[in-house]
């Protein structure tokens, strides 16, 4: 990807991690991330060969190993929209790193790697971090994929939404 692809607004979008998304650019942000991904999980790391075709899946699967980062760009702009640090993100990352980790540690003790003492508590831990990252995640995907972001300029850069002073449309004759 050259310097004129994170220069587009495709490339800004997916990549960069300043200024503001609106709730329509999230909305397809996530929708091609999500595609993108599906698609090289389907592929199932097989090769395509012939021409541009095999191109176009080796971008597909490059974007599918950094949809992490992709999804991790879409929300720090989107908050920025709404006026929030992008920072807040790592609350997010920490709910869902202890939902995994205490998923791990279930799956531990189901197949006897734990102690069966520790059954109950790491049942209770499971339920308790799964359910507040579902909860966390179904608050940020109602928030940042419905909120109306900040009226106007804020600290992270002027309104998507407003137009464009500059446009020929809005110069004066």
């Amino acid at each position: 990807m050259g310097v004129s692809f994170n220069r587009s607004s495709k490339g800004r979008l997916l990549f960069g991690l300043r200024g503001r998304t609106p709730r329509t650019d999230f909305w397809v942000g996530l929708v091609v991330v999500a595609g993108i991904t599906t698609l090289a999980v389907l592929l199932h790391g097989q090769r395509v060969r012939g021409g541009s075709l095999g191109q176009f899946f080796g971008v597909v699967t490059a974007i599918a190993v950094l949809s992490p980062y992709c999804l991790t760009a879409l929300v720090i702009k989107r908050l920025h929209d709404l006026d929030r640090s992008g920072w807040r993100v790592l609350v997010l990352f920490t709910a869902f790193f202890l939902a995994a980790l205490a998923a791990l540690a279930y799956l531990g003790l189901r197949q006897g790697q734990i102690m069966q003492e520790w059954q109950s508590f790491w049942t209770l831990v499971l339920y308790v971090t799964a359910g507040s990252a579902t909860a966390l995640l179904a608050y940020l995907l109602v928030k940042l994929g419905f909120a109306r972001g900040t009226v106007g300029d804020n600290r992270f850069g002027p309104d998507p939404l407003a137009p464009d002073q500059n446009s020929p449309c809005h110069q004066s004759v």
